[in-house]
């Protein structure tokens, strides 16, 4: 066998393992319960937020963390701690995907990184021009 061909089967092989690897760390995403489960593993949870309950941040105190509720896609509800700073329209988010462990002596989930689904500035734009979002169709009142 020539020397490039076996250079060539070194290349693709490590290309082969690189994407295996590539592949491994995406996670699926879980729930609270799966993560009270196996609280040493790194978890992503999907859900939205908690209105009733309270999110608390105090800038002047420790900028990257706050504090909320978030219900995950089972229904159920659990205190998270997000150790970054809080994202802008926080509160107008639709949908909150979490990335981290569970503290089961707390009772509470660490979250590392955090991501949002807000609502469309577009459905806004809609909304206030008097149409119907889920179709589309505009709302038209009768003009006599």
């Amino acid at each position: 066998m020539k020397t490039s061909n076996i250079i060539g089967l070194i290349a693709i092989a490590a290309a082969i393992g690189i994407l295996i690897s590539m592949t491994a760390n995406f996670s699926q995403y879980t729930n609270f319960e799966a993560a009270i489960q196996q609280p040493d593993n790194t978890h992503q949870i999907v859900g939205k937020l908690s209105l009733d309950d309270p999110i608390i941040y105090n800038p002047e105190i420790d900028p990257n963390s706050f504090s909320f509720f978030m219900i995950d896609e089972d229904g159920l509800k659990k205190k998270v701690i997000c150790q970054r700073d809080k994202p802008q329209d926080f509160e107008r988010s639709e949908q909150v995907v979490l990335k981290g462990r569970m503290d089961i002596k707390k009772d509470l989930f660490v979250a590392h990184e955090i991501q949002l689904k807000c609502p469309s500035k577009y459905q806004d734009e809609a909304i206030q021009k008097g149409y119907d979002t889920s179709g589309g169709s505009k709302n038209t009142t009768a003009e006599k």
